[in-house]
């Protein structure tokens, strides 16, 4: 019920007319006491509740997220992709792991995972507003470009990790760890920019949220690095307290020039969080068990046989640092 507002002219002047006006005002007062403290009770009560429900809500599950748009009716799940889940499962140990896109994976590699439940498909439409602060969104530069966006989309909905599928884990505890301390995790790639294929991050990530902004605000149709690589680059200086920016994980190499005997060169991939191996540039694709059987002696070939057999990694380096602190532009 709604009470009229009384105004404080015709208050007080009906109160002096009345007898006894002192013992009334005194009671009148003494009500309105009574009511602040009632009010003042409650609302601390309320703030309480809401401070114990606030320090006290369980933590949002860590995920491990894929994207994957496609112009097929349907796409086969690659030993490669399977890999990388199982990195994933083994390395990164998340509560749960999402594969987020407009069509279901089929083939023996999904079916196996998902007859564990260590995979599961959530639909996901393609974002649609590139460029759309200029007016009309414009048409994306490629249909990676797509996939980017929504990692950065499904990152600020759920918080976790997204990665490409030919992204593999190794060091993977060491994610939760720098993100006990940090926003959000992006993977350096040269001295002009940082590489989409690996990202992580809290939900609140001021860095997340600005770069995915670049996209409807500053989107670059004709340029693939512009929004993927520099402008993550930018942002990176602009919130270095939000933001860890990782080597080693999106180097430019060659992984099957890489030889694992080479005990300089292998010990950053050994601590490294994770490996981007680049699988469509690479000549010889592994398509099953047999072509790992078979494959040369490079760290391609000694990654995917850890994952497969599930050999343990072994512990990181207390003095390894992989941080580059992006310092300038």
């Amino acid at each position: 019920m709604l009470l009229k507002k009384r105004s404080r002219n015709t208050l007080f002047p009906y109160l002096l007319r009345l007898p006894n006006s002192a013992v009334f005002c005194s009671i009148y007062i003494s009500s309105l006491l009574s009511l602040f403290f009632f009010l003042s009770y409650h609302l601390i009560s309320q703030f309480s509740i809401l401070t114990k429900s606030t320090t006290q809500r369980e933590p949002s599950p860590f995920y491990l997220h894929y994207v994957r748009f496609s112009s097929k009716p349907q796409r086969n799940f690659t030993f490669t992709d399977y890999l990388s889940v199982l990195s994933g499962v083994q390395y990164l140990r998340p509560d749960g792991i999402l594969l987020h896109g407009d069509v279901i994976p089929n083939g023996p590699y999904w079916d196996n995972l998902t007859a564990r439940n260590l995979i599961r498909h959530v639909p996901m439409n393609r974002p649609t507003d590139f460029g759309k602060r200029e007016g009309k969104p414009k048409k994306p530069f490629s249909i990676e470009h797509f996939a980017d966006v929504a990692k950065l989309d499904v990152l600020l909905k759920y918080g976790g990790v997204a990665i490409d599928f030919d992204v593999f884990f190794l060091q993977g505890e060491r994610i939760k760890d720098i993100l006990k301390r940090k926003k959000a995790i992006t993977c350096y790639g040269d001295e002009d920019g940082n590489n989409i294929g690996f990202v992580a991050g809290h939900k609140d990530s001021k860095f997340l949220w600005a770069w995915r902004r670049s996209y409807i605000d500053i989107y670059m149709a004709s340029d693939w690095n512009f929004n993927q690589a520099f402008v993550s680059k930018y942002l990176s200086v602009l919130y270095p307290k939000d933001v860890y920016v990782a080597d080693f994980i999106c180097p430019l190499f060659n992984a099957e020039l890489t030889d694992p005997q080479n005990e300089e060169v292998m010990y950053f991939f050994r601590n490294a969080m994770a490996l981007h191996t680049y699988e469509r540039s690479l000549e010889k694709s592994i398509e099953s068990v047999e072509d790992l059987k078979t494959m040369n002696n490079t760290l391609r070939s000694w990654l995917f046989r850890n994952i497969y057999h599930n050999i343990q990694v072994p512990p990181v380096d207390p003095n390894f640092n992989d941080e580059v602190i992006p310092d300038r532009l």
